[in-house]
């Protein structure tokens, strides 16, 4: 990972691109044509392909963006190498990441990325957008650490929008931080330090359910006949995961 200085660092405008093609029955996600400027690095690793960092980001006033386009019959496979450490700049300029999908007829998205981790002192957007074809399906997950080990986190604003045939399924904006209101409140996520949001679009949904495990809440909270909705917080990512894995039918 490439490094840069708090002290004279500019902001980076950073952008990269993604396009997906079907690789026919025997490879179902292929790397059609990617771009990207610092701090991306894009490549095709097997059956996944992987956003990796070029340099530290996203820092204090980086305006970061990223374009995926997932063709006609592709199942596109796409996540992150490591964690993104998110840190505040020298002015106290917030920052932002932004994503756009774009799902075409009979195409899957599976978008898993390593976990969003909000340091002391950021103010960090992210803003997720999916837009389905009507026969497209997805899965999008996004997990965020608040803070580092024995810190409070920073401020994280997460906005996760999907749609499909033009019409919204799910929307999602929720802020934490140790300064927004009710942060402290279960009603939020009370103690917790990890948090799981996954949208599955394209399977059977069921019934709403919860469960409490290993001090961990999870939510199993159906939008429509074939679109589902978790929530998962707790004390670390290990025990978050487990109380996921033990949601699912």
């Amino acid at each position: 990972m490439g490094r840069r200085s708090d002290c004279c660092a500019s902001p980076v405008k950073g952008h990269g691109s993604i396009v997906v093609a079907s690789g026919g029955p025997t490879c179902r996600s292929t790397l059609h044509s990617s771009y990207s400027e610092p701090p991306f690095s894009i490549r095709q690793c097997g059956e996944r392909i992987l956003v990796a960092a070029s340099a530290a980001a996203p820092v204090g006033g980086d305006a970061l963006s990223l374009d995926i386009a997932v063709l006609t019959g592709a199942h596109a496979n796409i996540g992150t190498v490591a964690s993104t450490i998110v840190l505040p700049g020298p002015t106290g300029a917030p920052s932002r990441m932004s994503t756009r999908c774009t799902v075409g007829v009979d195409a899957h998205l599976e978008w898993v990325g390593e976990p969003t981790v909000s340091v002391i002192g950021s103010d960090h957007t992210i803003t997720t957008t999916v837009d389905l074809d009507q026969s497209a399906t997805c899965r999008v997950v996004e997990e965020v650490s608040l803070g580092r080990s024995d810190e409070l986190s920073g401020r994280l604003r997460l906005v996760l929008r999907i749609e499909r045939g033009g019409r919204p399924l799910v929307h999602h904006d929720e802020t934490f931080g140790p300064n927004v209101a009710g942060s402290g409140s279960v009603v939020s996520v009370g103690d917790a330090r990890h948090v799981v949001s996954e949208v599955l679009v394209g399977v059977d949904a069921g019934q709403s359910r919860v469960t409490m495990f290993e001090g961990c809440r999870v939510g199993w909270l159906p939008v429509a006949d074939d679109v589902v909705m978790m929530l998962g917080v707790g004390p670390n990512r290990p025990a978050v995961r487990a109380a996921v894995a033990s949601i699912r039918p």
